[in-house]
């Protein structure tokens, strides 16, 4: 999402400036944990990526309470100062509290709600931090939300998105929904390259909303049923625990784990696979699974939020409940009927270069950032729709 952001913006002749949160547990240097106090301060670090735009690393003061990480603090109001327009581009909406504390206006492009965002992660924490979490953190971040999204101008990843987004801000804020836009000319079909059989998903694996355990049990129940099912998952590596349920289910021969991959080389994979599969709990969007239709690929999904406005039943993939011989059922059903995959193939593909193509996306970024700064005019380097 970031990414897309910056290139519009660059296109139209701005340059951006990137400044984000460094969790504590990436790089401790910068932030000041409780222990720590009293014998540093705050830093941030400064690079610059491929295209030159300046990237900000910031830390915070006590990472332990997460209402600190984007406090307005001398750090973050320095980088604010030095720009002209000010965009929170994020998974939830408190990437905006240091705009929202020194009172400027922003647009905000949010893909989930705060309590979706981390409901399968704090399921993780220590006792000491659940207790931290209930009674400190949560009350505070609650709050905090709902002012970021009642103070900017905010744009939802999806439909669902809104929803959750308007509830956690106790009344109707969303400006409006703002998918994300795929690249329909990179990510296209191949019919000649399909493997059947072959299934995938692409995400960050270590993130419990995930729920790649119950991807493997699905590719478990379709190998027990006789199919001659594979898995390929990229996005990184796979805990320890889920190595191991790998191992348990005997599917080391049957699991692919390539590691991340450039636009170009996802495009050509995605392209190998019969169906792509979601069996997350929660999903903003799942901007993958999008991809994976651009390139004809039919997706199984559970009823995890985003998906569930693209995945059409048995017109462009299906949805399914979250049981492995339920997902499984749903896979078999576009594999092992190759008129209907042929079928979900052409409609998946038409629906996202009708409603996610990056020409739609970016028409409804620089309607609203004209709303938000009038006084910029209208760039010239995009079509309208």
């Amino acid at each position: 999402m970031r990414a897309l952001v910056t290139e519009y913006l660059a296109r139209a002749g701005y340059e951006p400036v990137v400044a984000y949160y460094q969790p504590y547990s990436i790089e401790p240097t910068l932030s000041v944990p409780l222990l720590r106090l009293l014998q540093r301060r705050v830093g941030v670090r400064m690079t610059t990526d491929g295209n030159g735009e300046e990237m900000h690393a910031v830390g915070a003061w006590l990472p332990e309470l997460e209402f600190t990480h984007f406090a307005a603090t001398r750090l973050w109001r320095e980088i604010i100062a030095s720009c002209d327009f000010h965009i929170a581009v994020s998974g939830n909406a408190l990437a905006a509290t240091a705009l929202m504390q020194t009172g400027k206006h922003y647009l905000g492009w949010i893909a989930t709600d705060w309590e979706s965002d981390r409901e399968q992660r704090i399921q993780s924490f220590s006792a000491p931090r659940r207790a931290l979490d209930r009674y400190l953190n949560g009350p505070v971040l609650r709050r905090l939300e709902g002012a970021v999204l009642r103070h900017g101008r905010i744009l939802a990843l999806s439909q669902y998105t809104e929803r959750r987004l308007n509830n956690a801000a106790g009344k109707s804020v969303i400006r409006g929904v703002m998918p994300m836009g795929v690249d329909v000319e990179m990510f296209r079909p191949d019919p000649g390259r399909v493997i059947p059989g072959r299934i995938g998903f692409v995400g960050r694996l270590s993130d419990p909303r995930k729920n790649i355990e119950l991807l493997l049990l699905a590719l478990a129940a379709l190998r027990a049923g006789g199919g001659e099912a594979t898995l390929v998952l990229i996005g990184g590596a796979l805990d320890a625990q889920t190595m191991q349920l790998v191992q348990a289910l005997r599917l080391e021969q049957h699991v692919e784990l390539p590691g991340k991959m450039s636009k170009a080389e996802l495009s050509q994979e995605l392209q190998t696979l019969d169906a792509f599969v979601v069996a997350s709990h929660q999903e903003g969007l799942c901007i993958a699974a999008l991809e994976a239709m651009a390139c004809g690929c039919p997706v199984v999904s559970t009823r995890c939020g985003g998906p569930e406005e693209f995945v059409l039943d048995d017109q462009t993939g299906f949805l399914a409940e979250s049981e492995a011989g339920a997902m499984a059922s749903a896979i078999r059903a576009i594999t092992e009927d190759r008129q209907r995959r042929t079928r979900l193939s052409e409609n998946a593909r038409r629906l996202v270069t009708e409603r996610y193509s990056q020409a739609a996306a970016e028409n409804v970024f620089w309607q609203h950032f004209r709303a938000v700064w009038p006084q910029s005019g209208e760039p010239a380097c995009y079509a309208r729709s």
